[in-house]
């Protein structure tokens, strides 16, 4: 060993020296070096970092898309069951009615014959003379039949008109031909009935009510303070609720002719099977 060593001196992978410049170059190369893997490093989390958060961002976006999708589609079927329920009420209301106008147009044809008998008696020949009288009286019986089956509106002057038929059957101051008239208004009147709206008062159970009759698919009273309504169904009167009891009010108006007339929410007479 020398007795004093001059500099630092290091040996390369080839076996040769390096002076101590050379080394610092290696170290500042080295650490150089090292930065910018770390710098690297850092720029390649900071890119992953924000990928993440907008992977998570997109993924709660598309979760609330999801969410309200599935409220409209909720909405939707919910919307769509109670069109469908309305449909099946309406085709029952409609399959009610088309029942009940079968029924009356056989009632109508019915009336149509007794017509056309009526006729042809009158323009008979003498010989048929006899039989005038008792088709009459026949004719008067159909239609206290029809009265009595029918809703039970106005029944004071029905019965009341069904009484003069009768006695003009029997007065001696009337022929036939004025007798038949006088039967052929009867049977138009009633069968004005129906296609007609009419409103009035009257008493019900002790109480002074309106009513009201649409036809003779609707028939209705309310009270005088408008609290309470009802409707004449399967023969006997059910009242109604509340909303109903609002078209009730409504349907009196017009009947009335002090509101024009309108589409009405209103429960119906449905024909009775046999």
């Amino acid at each position: 060993m020398q007795g004093k060593l001059s500099c630092f001196s290091s040996v390369n992978p080839s076996g040769q020296k390096m002076d101590m410049a050379t080394v610092k170059k290696l170290a500042i190369s080295t650490a150089t070096a090292a930065s910018i893997l770390f710098a690297g490093a850092s720029a390649v989390s900071a890119q992953d970092d924000a990928r993440i958060k907008q992977v998570v961002k997109e993924v709660s976006e598309s979760k609330k898309v999801a969410q309200a999708t599935q409220s409209q589609i909720e909405k939707l079927d919910n919307k769509t069951q109670s069109l469908i329920s309305q449909y099946k009420q309406t085709l029952k209301a409609i399959a009610g009615l088309e029942a009940f106008n079968a029924q009356q147009r056989r009632t109508i044809d019915l009336q149509k014959k007794e017509i056309t008998k009526l006729q042809t008696s009158i323009s008979g020949v003498a010989s048929i003379k006899n039989q005038i009288p008792g088709l009459m009286e026949e004719m008067i019986g159909n239609l206290e039949e029809f009265i009595a089956q029918d809703i039970p509106f106005e029944m004071e002057a029905r019965q009341n008109r069904l009484q003069e038929l009768k006695d003009v059957l029997v007065d001696p101051g009337f022929e036939d031909p004025e007798r038949f008239r006088v039967i052929l208004e009867a049977y138009k009147t009633e069968a004005g009935y129906g296609s007609s709206i009419n409103a009035w008062s009257g008493e019900l159970d002790g109480r002074t009510v309106n009513f009201a009759r649409v036809g003779r698919i609707g028939y209705y009273y309310q009270t005088k303070d408008g609290k309470e309504a009802g409707a004449y169904v399967d023969g006997s009167w059910q009242k109604l609720d509340a909303q109903a009891n609002s078209q009730i009010r409504n349907l009196m108006k017009m009947a009335r002719k002090q509101a024009p007339f309108d589409v009405l929410a209103l429960p119906i007479i449905a024909p009775q099977e046999k």
